[in-house]
C-alpha cells in the first residue's frame, strides 16, 4: 500500500462483460446503438455482426474502439512502464451463484453473469487490459514495477457495498476501498468510473463512494458508460453531476491524463471518441440549463399574473356578495312591507285592498328566488369562467414570453451574422414574432372586456411604420 503522500488513481471499471454486450439472450444486454458506443470504431468500423445468439466484434475493430483505446492509454501505459503514482485497476463484476440473493434479482432481471459461465467473463477481446498477467519476474505486490496493479472484485447485488447478511462482514468492494483510501488519501485520490449500466450500477456505484468516502476527485465518464435507453443514461449521469457532485468528463484523452498517464497521441484517443458520441451529455446539460431557466423565468412571470388575477377574482366576489345582499335585503323589505298592509287590512277591513299585499308578497318572493336559485350561479359561474380564460391566456403569455426570451432576443441569435445589414434584418424578425405574441394575447384579453386605453398604440401596430418607414429610406 502506498504512503499517504504519494500520487494514487483508482479506475473502476464495472460489469464489463459479456452477457451486457455480445450475450443477445440476455436480458440485460444492451442495444446495438450502446454497444457501438464503446466497442466499435466510429470512423469507418464495420457494423456489429451476430453469431447465432451472440454478437461478434473483429480482433481489429475492438482494438480501435473508445473502450479498449481508454484502455490501452491508462493500463496498457502503465504496463510499458510509462505514467505517474499507482493506477489501481478494480475491476467489478457481476458474480451470481445459485442462492437466495441470485432468485430475488434473477425475478427481476433475468437471468444473468451466472458464476463460471461465459456471460460473466469479460468482454471477448479485452482480457488483455482488464485482467492482465504481471510479468514472470515481478512480486505480486510490486506488479509493473509498482505503476499497476489489478484488483478484481466479484458483486452478487445491485449494491456493490451490501455487506454480507449472514456473517456481517463487509462486501469486497468495501474491504477493498477502505484500504486504499484509508488515512487521509480519499482526500487526493484520483477515483474514475466507466461501464454499465449508468442508471443502476453506475448510479449506486457513485452513491456509495460519495456517501462512504466523500472523494474529493470524483469522474465518471460520458463516452465509456452506457444505459438500455440514451434518455435514462443521460437522466442518470445529470443525478450523477448534480445530487452527488460528481464530474461528468467527455473527452478520453482528459480522461487518461486525469488518470495520471501520458497519451502519446491525443488525436488516436480523441478520434470516434471525444467529439460526437460522448459530447451527449454536453448538450443534455445545455438542455436542462435553458429548460430550467425558462421555467423560472415563466413561474416568475405567472407569479405576479397570479397577484394580479387573485385581486380581480376577489373584486368580483365582493360585486357579487354585495348584489347577493342587495336583493336578499329588497326582497325582505317587500315580503315585510306586504305582510304589514295584510296585517292593516286584517285590522281595518275595506280600507287597504288585498291586491297591494299580493304585488308586494310577489315581489320579494321573486327577489329571494332570484337570488338563491339563479342570478348569483350564474354571475358567480360567469366569474370563474372569465377568470379561468383570463389565467390561461396570462399562462400561455408566460411561457410564449419565456420562450422567446431564451430563442430569439438572444445575442447569440445575432452574432450568427455577420453585416450590419443581416443583423437588422434579424432583429426586425425577432421584433416581428414578439409583435405578433403581443397581438395575439390582446386580442384574447380584449374578448374579456380587458382592453388597453385609446390613446395608446395598438398591439400590433406599435412602431411598425416608424420602423418599416426607416428600413424603406435606408
Amino acid at each position: 500500500m502506498e504512503p499517504a503522500g504519494e500520487e494514487q488513481y483508482i479506475l473502476i471499471t464495472q460489469c464489463l462483460q459479456n452477457d451486457f454486450f455480445l450475450n443477445l439472450d440476455c436480458q440485460l444486454s444492451l442495444p446495438e446503438s450502446a454497444v457501438s458506443k464503446l466497442l466499435l470504431d466510429s470512423e469507418g468500423g464495420e457494423a456489429l455482426r451476430t453469431e447465432g445468439h451472440r454478437r461478434v466484434l473483429p480482433e481489429a475493430e475492438l482494438r480501435h474502439s473508445p473502450l479498449a483505446r481508454f484502455l490501452d492509454a491508462t493500463v496498457g501505459s502503465r504496463m510499458r512502464g510509462h505514467g505517474d503514482g499507482v493506477l489501481h485497476l478494480v475491476n467489478v463484476r457481476d458474480w451470481h451463484v445459485p442462492g437466495e440473493a441470485y432468485d430475488l434479482e434473477r425475478r427481476q432481471y433475468g437471468a444473468h453473469c451466472e458464476a463460471d459461465t461465459w456471460g460473466a467473463a469479460y468482454v471477448d477481446g479485452l482480457t488483455d487490459l482488464l485482467a492482465p498477467e504481471p510479468p514472470p519476474d515481478c512480486r505480486p505486490e510490486d506488479d509493473w514495477g509498482g505503476r499497476l496493479r489489478v484488483h478484481h472484485v466479484r458483486s452478487n447485488t445491485l449494491y456493490d457495498f451490501q455487506d454480507t447478511p449472514a456473517t456481517r462482514e463487509s462486501s469486497p468492494l468495501a474491504a477493498l476501498l477502505d484500504e486504499l483510501l484509508a488515512d487521509g488519501r480519499h482526500e487526493t485520490t484520483h477515483v474514475v468510473v466507466i461501464g454499465v449500466l449508468t442508471d443502476i450500477k453506475i448510479q449506486l456505484l457513485l452513491t456509495g463512494i460519495r456517501s462512504r468516502y466523500d472523494v474529493r476527485q470524483l469522474v465518471v465518464s460520458d463516452a465509456l458508460t452506457a444505459s438500455r435507453t440514451l434518455e435514462r443514461h443521460l437522466t442518470a449521469l445529470d443525478f450523477c453531476q448534480r445530487v452527488l457532485r460528481t464530474e461528468v468528463m467527455t473527452g478520453l484523452a482528459e480522461l487518461a491524463r486525469f488518470l495520471g498517464s501520458r497519451p502519446d497521441d491525443d488525436r488516436r484517443l480523441t478520434r470516434g471518441g471525444g467529439g460526437g458520441r460522448d459530447a451527449e451529455f454536453t448538450g443534455y446539460s445545455s438542455y436542462i440549463q435553458d429548460k430550467q431557466g425558462i421555467l423560472s423565468y415563466e413561474d416568475a412571470r405567472l407569479r405576479d399574473y397570479r397577484i394580479q388575477t387573485s385581486e380581480r377574482l376577489r373584486q368580483a366576489q365582493r360585486t357579487v356578495g354585495f348584489a347577493a345582499k342587495f336583493l336578499l335585503g329588497l326582497g325582505t323589505c317587500l315580503l315585510l312591507t306586504a305582510l304589514l298592509l295584510s296585517l292593516l287590512g286584517v285590522v281595518f277591513p275595506g280600507r287597504v285592498g288585498w291586491q297591494s299585499p299580493a304585488v308586494l308578497g310577489a315581489l320579494g318572493a321573486g327577489q329571494i328566488v332570484t337570488l338563491f336559485f339563479t342570478r348569483p350561479v350564474r354571475s358567480v359561474q360567469d366569474a370563474l369562467a372569465e377568470e379561468t380564460i383570463y389565467r390561461m391566456v396570462l399562462e400561455s403569455r408566460s411561457l410564449k414570453v419565456a420562450l422567446a426570451r431564451y430563442h430569439v432576443t438572444t445575442a447569440n441569435a445575432l452574432r450568427r451574422h455577420d453585416d450590419f445589414g443581416s443583423q437588422s434584418d434579424a432583429l426586425e424578425r425577432q421584433l416581428e414574432v414578439l409583435e405578433k405574441i403581443d397581438a395575439a394575447d390582446f386580442e384574447r384579453l380584449k374578448g374579456l372586456g380587458v382592453t388597453p386605453r385609446t390613446d395608446q398604440p395598438g398591439p400590433g401596430t406599435r412602431g411598425r411604420g416608424a420602423r418599416r418607414g426607416r428600413t424603406r429610406s435606408a
